[in-house]
């Protein structure tokens, strides 16, 4: 026995503690009657112009005819904004560069690039997703080299029918047939349209169920469609919901 050890020390028994006190009932509180919603029968408008991708300097000054403002900035304000935003996209942009280099070497027209591996995967349907998904950027990053090396891909190869398994409603329509129309939108060639008018139409059997609300998945190829089973056979109105985006501008 070591007698150097103090002996556990045992706390006096607390005494009961009171009960709480009954809170008091709240009140029903009445349930408004329902109204009707007004209905508005005013036509939609469905006119579309095409901007182009030029578009920026109404941004920056406003446009001729007044219908847009630019942000009210001092003058020392916007030029900090600038020097700093000069300092970022150069990073910004080689890390662009170096991402995109790499994709031509080693994944050029597959749906991802594994950078350890340093080899393409096609795990999205096997459209070149990445390429697609990226033309956008290179747009805006001023790669127009790249861009127009990446539009000869998508006119010469990408066949939106040559993948014969499932695909992603949500992850198609926002990948691929988003990149092909931002592309047009800023671009104005038409062979990303032609691409995006063809996907587009496989896309929307996806569509053609008793509600109209579409199913999560979708062959390219013989149009069959279903929701996946981790769903409970039923359709990710999140994902839905934001379809009308791209299906909207083609």
């Amino acid at each position: 026995v070591n007698n150097d050890v103090p002996p556990l020390l045992i706390p006096p028994e607390l005494p009961e503690a009171e009960p709480l006190p009954t809170p008091p009932k709240i009140p029903d509180i009445p349930v408004p009657p329902k109204t009707p919603l007004p209905v508005d029968n005013t036509p939609i408008d469905t006119h579309f112009e095409h901007l182009g991708g030029y578009r920026y300097k109404a941004y920056t000054s406003g446009s001729p005819n007044g219908e847009t403002t630019p942000l009210p900035l001092s003058e020392t304000a916007r030029n900090a904004s600038d020097a700093l935003a000069r300092k970022r996209r150069t990073v910004v942009k080689d890390a662009m560069k170096r991402s995109w280099s790499a994709y031509q070497l080693y994944a050029w027209g597959s749906d991802e690039l594994l950078p350890l591996s340093k080899k393409g995967r096609n795990n999205w349907g096997g459209m070149g997703t990445t390429l697609v998904d990226s033309l956008d950027t290179l747009w805006l990053m001023d790669m127009k080299t790249e861009f127009y090396e990446a539009r000869d891909w998508v006119r010469d190869h990408l066949d939106n029918s040559a993948h014969g398994k499932d695909v992603s409603l949500f992850e198609t329509t926002i990948r691929s047939l988003g990149g092909l129309l931002s592309a047009y939108d800023w671009s104005g060639d038409s062979a990303f349209l032609e691409k995006a008018e063809d996907l587009g139409e496989r896309l929307a059997h996806a569509f053609k169920t008793e509600t109209g609300i579409p199913n999560s998945q979708i062959n390219l190829v013989n149009h069959r469609n279903s929701n996946p089973g981790w769903t409970g056979g039923k359709t990710n109105i999140a994902e839905a919901g934001t379809l009308q985006i791209e299906f909207r501008y083609l």
